[in-house]
């Protein structure tokens, strides 16, 4: 409630913001509006309530089509006959009751309600989605690194076993003991002394 208007501009101002000038539906409601109100006491006496009266019922409506199920007159506001069609209604900063008089000449602060269906659907409908997407997201890396693990784990088993096979070959080569190849020595000389005695 940062400005001051007469009715109509009221109306218009919360028009243009989406909403429509404040409903009250119940203490609680009004309680919070009031408490609300205090802190611009100094600015305005009080802030425009949206409602009408409808000449057909002789009843008061809300300007969102709610039924007006409760009120906080004061003492001197509660007669039917002070109900008309060139009324206004507000609720008072310093105590939250409400009041009516004359629309001419008259302002006060402006409260607007904006619908509580466009708030939820929204951020129900926007809380699935990026939940969604952080899921997707999350496990696509975990994902991704399994697979790097797994790589880094196979070229390592890989290059062990060639190193491995590598190295026995060596080793052996090597490592044969002098005696056998003695024997093998002993053995190629036999066969050449039996090839010459033929």
């Amino acid at each position: 409630m940062e400005v001051t208007l007469g009715q109509k501009d009221a109306m218009k101002r919360c028009q243009k913001a989406g909403g429509t000038v404040v409903s009250i539906q119940d203490e609680m409601e009004n309680v919070f509006v009031w408490e609300h109100l205090q802190a611009y006491e100094s600015q305005s006496k009080g802030a425009w309530l949206g409602m009408t009266f409808n000449p057909k019922g002789g009843t008061l409506v809300w300007h969102d089509n709610t039924a007006m199920n409760y009120s906080n007159w004061g003492q001197h506001d509660t007669g039917p006959s002070m109900l008309s069609q060139n009324s206004c209604y507000w609720i008072q900063s310093s105590n939250g009751v409400w009041h009516l008089g004359s629309c001419s000449n008259v302002t006060m602060g402006v409260i607007c309600k904006i619908p509580r269906v466009e708030e939820s659907s929204f951020s129900r409908s926007a809380v699935p989605d990026n939940t969604t997407a952080i899921a997707v997201v999350v496990l696509s890396a975990l994902a991704l690194c399994a697979l790097i693990a797994l790589a880094v784990y196979l070229y390592k088993r890989r290059q062990s076993s060639e190193r491995g096979t590598f190295e026995s070959a060596r080793y052996s080569r090597t490592t044969s003991n002098p005696s056998e190849s003695a024997e093998k020595n002993i053995l190629v000389s036999d066969m050449e002394m039996n090839e010459q005695q033929d």
